[in-house]
């Protein structure tokens, strides 16, 4: 089995920084929930063995906090290509940049491409948590979906079952 997590910056600071969007850092908001699902998701069983990040500025800030946390052996490979990625780039690189060994791979990138992937990936376009990404990523929300296939060349398009969506102010609500 591949386990798929998808893992939406958190907010960010609003204004155009001289139209310069790459760069735009996390609010405080959105720092706090980058502490909080980093540790929410490192502590969960969805701790991810390899990680594909975004190079932009809020998303490498949303993913810091579970970095620091990784062991030093976790595989994380930081792309440009993320950056505002459609589907067909966020699949082609987990089919080819996640190590064949990893269970779990965390990808941290934006909308529309996040969800658009998702809704792609999924078997289940109708369970309760499918609808519920398909209504709706903020920022900060963390899916998670898992393929019953031994190599990452394999996950695709209607072959993942939707296990979890989280959003950090219901997780942040629970704990």
């Amino acid at each position: 089995m591949k386990r798929l997590c998808l893992l939406r910056h958190a907010k960010a600071v609003t204004g155009d920084l001289d139209g310069d969007d790459f760069h735009r850092g996390l609010n405080e908001r959105g720092e706090r929930a980058a502490e909080f699902m980093g540790e929410y998701i490192f502590k969960s069983p969805y701790r991810p063995d390899a990680v594909l990040c975004s190079t932009a500025t809020r998303a490498m800030q949303t993913f810091a906090p579970l970095a620091e946390r990784l062991p030093p052996d976790a595989k994380i490979i930081y792309r440009d290509e993320l950056y505002h990625a459609m589907p067909d780039v966020m699949l082609a690189d987990a089919r080819t940049l996640a190590p064949s060994g990893a269970t779990t791979l965390l990808m941290v990138g934006h909308n529309p491409g996040l969800v658009l992937l998702a809704m792609a990936l999924a078997d289940d376009p109708e369970s309760e948590i499918a609808l519920r990404v398909a209504h709706g990523v903020p920022t900060g929300g963390f899916i998670v979906l898992e393929f019953p296939v031994d190599a990452w060349k394999n996950i695709g398009h209607g072959k993942g079952r939707t296990v979890f969506f989280g959003r950090p102010r219901d997780l942040m609500a629970k704990s």
